[in-house]
């Protein structure tokens, strides 16, 4: 086939624009993306605002502070989930439609319940992938290759707990009270299975809604159990505050326990002195933490953009941690010339060597998540939770 002077004039132009030194630098100007599927509305909004505020704060001081990725710069865009998996897999789907693959380098959810059911596609699609949630299914390389989990699992942070009841008293009656939720149900076979092994007796179960705005009837089916020990699970501060205060006003001596999304200062405040003595299981600092470098250089850098620097609170200190170190992935990536979805991949497999402020103990994923945790207590005095254990590894 002859091939005319015009097709040959074409075949140039396409070259020349897709290889010139403006194409190149038109794709190396654009900002370098991750999506936050977020409870920005709905029964966790309080959490999911918060969280986004670290994100952003995180963005910022990477950008303005450290260069972006080689003068790069990152940006979010965010979604409203309002908890809900329906409503998250419909913005994952709109936002997966119309980003560029070699742009849109990793996706942010929301839940537990959301992360299992994008897990097949984020799989598919090879795209690098955290939540809110500590799920210990998606701990799990083999299956999930490209999926992180931020912190320990929800069965790492029970397995903290349960040495912590094993050192206070050996034998002890424990009782569960959880969401009938993904996020609720996630560790409670492992605790159930573990108890018994350690010479525990779990004598109650107690499964609740996501939120709850009177416990006393649940405070009373706990109290005729007669627990040691009373570990919560599952909730957002949505249930902990009113239980313990009702048990507290039947009388109950309880020991009550949570997770990292107790561990907020707003259970003291919303339950009073009911919530002395609360124990959580915790891996980012507090903010008022004067020991964390990476607290301190932020609070410096907030100053400096005429933030006030008021409390904060633990979903935003563990979003702005979380979103600092995926940054901190894709500058790797693009130091090593591998500036895509793999190269943050393997970038955050190998972050054991990133100073992390005192944000969390160590940037080292095993498996897939960073099993470190600390245990706090609930001190109503002070209105603060005081560490009680040194870093607990759980790997």
């Amino acid at each position: 086939m002859k091939t005319t002077r015009r097709q040959v004039l074409k075949s140039a132009l396409a070259a020349s624009t897709v290889f010139s030194p403006l194409a190149i630098s038109l794709a190396q100007s654009r900002p370098l993306k991750m999506a936050v599927l977020y409870p920005l509305t709905g029964p966790f909004a309080f959490a999911g605002q918060a969280g986004l505020e670290g994100l952003r704060d995180a963005t910022d001081y990477f950008n303005e502070v450290r260069g972006g990725v080689g003068g790069r710069k990152v940006e979010l865009i965010v979604e409203d989930t309002g908890y809900d998996v329906s409503k998250g897999t419909a913005a994952f789907n709109r936002i997966i439609s119309r980003e560029r693959e070699d742009e849109l380098l990793f996706v942010y959810g929301d839940s537990t319940g959301l992360s299992k059911a994008l897990a097949p596609e984020i799989a598919r699609l090879q795209l690098p992938y955290t939540a809110t949630s500590f799920s210990t299914e998606l701990a799990d390389p083999k299956t999930y290759p490209t999926v992180f989990v931020f912190g320990p699992t929800y069965n790492d942070m029970m397995a903290a707990l349960l040495q912590q009841i094993r050192r206070t008293k050996g034998k002890a009656r424990v009782a569960l009270a959880y969401s009938n939720s993904e996020f609720g149900k996630d560790p409670i076979p492992y605790v159930k299975e573990q108890a018994p092994k350690l010479g525990m007796e779990i004598v109650a179960e107690e499964v609740t809604p996501l939120a709850v705005p009177d416990a006393t009837a649940l405070a009373l089916k706990l109290r005729q159990a007669n627990p040691d020990f009373v570990i919560c699970h599952g909730y957002v501060l949505t249930v902990e505050p009113v239980l313990v205060k009702a048990a507290r006003e039947q009388g109950m001596k309880s020991i009550f326990m949570g997770t990292y999304y107790s561990a907020e200062l707003a259970l003291m405040q919303r339950a009073g002195a009911a919530a002395d003595g609360f124990i959580v299981a915790y891996h980012n600092p507090y903010w008022y933490d004067n020991l964390a470098a990476g607290i301190d250089r932020l609070k410096k850098f907030r100053a400096g953009k005429g933030k006030d620097n008021a409390y904060k609170t633990t979903y935003y200190v563990g979003a702005y941690t979380s979103c600092s170190a995926i940054w901190e992935a894709y500058r790797r990536a693009g130091a090593a010339g591998k500036l895509n979805r793999a190269g943050v991949v393997e970038s955050l497999n190998n972050m054991g060597d990133w100073d992390t402020g005192g944000l969390i103990r160590s940037m080292r994923f095993v498996n897939h998540r960073l099993p470190y945790t600390k245990l706090y207590r609930a001190n109503v005095k002070t209105g603060r939770f005081d560490a009680i254990t040194d870093w607990v590894s759980l790997a």
